[in-house]
């Protein structure tokens, strides 16, 4: 009877054990899966940002999502769109990047001009 018990006790230890690791091992696995399907993609973030002198990547926390969305792009649709997407946001960094006197340092003392704005407004120093 004894033997019984131990016995049942034991398998009763080995399969809750064995419930609690399987979920995890799925998790990791799917993740290494992901790791190795968006390698072309992330390759292609290393090139563009050696190009455009920037830096383009994945977070750890976004690769899932990432894969989603670039799943059904082949890795050359992938950087077109890509080079695309940079051009068309240089357009709008351009376009609200201060302009300021050619006789004015990389550090000017300068405000920021409102966007669209005619004159630029001088800060004052709240005392």
């Amino acid at each position: 009877m004894k033997k019984i018990l131990n016995i049942s006790l034991a398998l009763l230890l080995v399969s809750v054990f064995c419930s609690t690791s399987t979920p995890n091992a799925k998790t990791k696995d799917n993740n290494n899966d992901i790791d190795l399907a968006i390698i072309p993609y992330v390759k292609i973030l290393e090139k563009l940002s050696n190009e455009y002198g920037i830096k383009m990547y994945v977070s750890d926390e976004d690769k899932e999502k990432f894969y989603k969305s670039v799943s059904n792009m082949s890795p050359n649709q992938f950087e077109e769109l890509q080079r695309k997407q940079y051009k068309e946001a240089l357009k709008y960094i351009h376009e609200t990047t201060p302009s300021y006197d050619s006789s004015a340092e990389v550090g000017s003392p300068y405000p920021t001009p409102i966007p669209r704005a005619d004159k630029i407004i001088p800060a004052v120093p709240v005392e």
